[in-house]
């Protein structure tokens, strides 16, 4: 099974990891890449026009002159790639790679020995012997986050917001072709559609626990967005409630 991972990228021209990108590729033949370059206002549209350059048909660019945000920009990206109608599986992650290219690789093949699975996600589980780093009081509060996502929408997911996540390419415009309603949150939202959509969710959603996962830099969440949160929690909880 052919697979294509969407990285939508902002900004990241400094930080781009173009020799992780292009090793990974040379090492995996059945997966491609694509890039979105959400609006960026450094030189990031011409790296990545470089960098595609260099591995013609296997990585891509989707450049926007605007910035939509991160949650439009991957809807976007995974509509695209799933309208080429020449992957079976679709994935994003993140372009700073904290899950780095190996994990989401993994990811992709669970999903394709899972054959009635529509969904892969990642989640960062601490377990001894395992790689995962994140500062203290990010872990604390996205635990935190986690229990009062899972009282508000009764969803058994340990880790919404982790940045990998695969997708049956046939379920793809099931979960992105109506915009989401949070820049930041749109991962709940995806559970929800598809929740609302299959009562055996439960059993065709497999979250695995990554094996590596380390922090990159400063958040790039504003305080003036948690503050934004709650209420954003409650629009899709109302949105999505059956």
């Amino acid at each position: 099974m052919r697979a294509c991972i969407v990285i939508r990228c902002y900004n990241g021209a400094a930080r781009l990891r173009r020799s992780e990108f292009t090793a990974f590729l040379h090492g995996t033949a059945d997966m491609d890449l694509c890039f979105v370059n959400d609006g960026s206002k450094d030189n990031s549209e011409e790296e990545l026009r470089n960098l595609v350059a260099t591995m013609p048909g296997r990585m891509f660019l989707v450049s926007y002159p605007d910035n939509q945000g991160k949650a439009e920009a991957v809807r976007r990206g995974m509509l695209h790639v799933a309208g080429l109608g020449v992957y079976g599986a679709v994935a994003f992650a993140d372009a700073d790679l904290a899950t780095p290219l190996e994990e989401i690789k993994r990811l992709i093949g669970v999903f394709v020995q899972e054959k009635q699975t529509i969904m892969v996600m990642g989640s960062r589980i601490e377990r001894m012997g395992i790689v995962i780093q994140r500062k203290l009081y990010r872990h604390f509060t996205g635990r935190i986050f986690a229990g009062i996502v899972s009282l508000m929408f009764r969803l058994n997911a340990y880790d919404t917001q982790c940045g990998a996540k695969v997708f049956a390419s046939d379920i793809i415009q099931e979960a992105f072709a109506e915009p989401f309603l949070s820049h930041w949150l749109f991962d709940i939202e995806i559970l929800l559609r598809l929740r609302n959509s299959h009562s055996d969710y439960n059993h065709i959603i497999h979250e695995i626990p990554l094996d590596v996962w380390v922090e990159q830099g400063d958040s790039k969440i504003r305080f003036s967005h948690l503050l934004k949160m709650p209420m954003q929690l409650i629009k899709i909880y109302f949105r999505y409630r059956k």
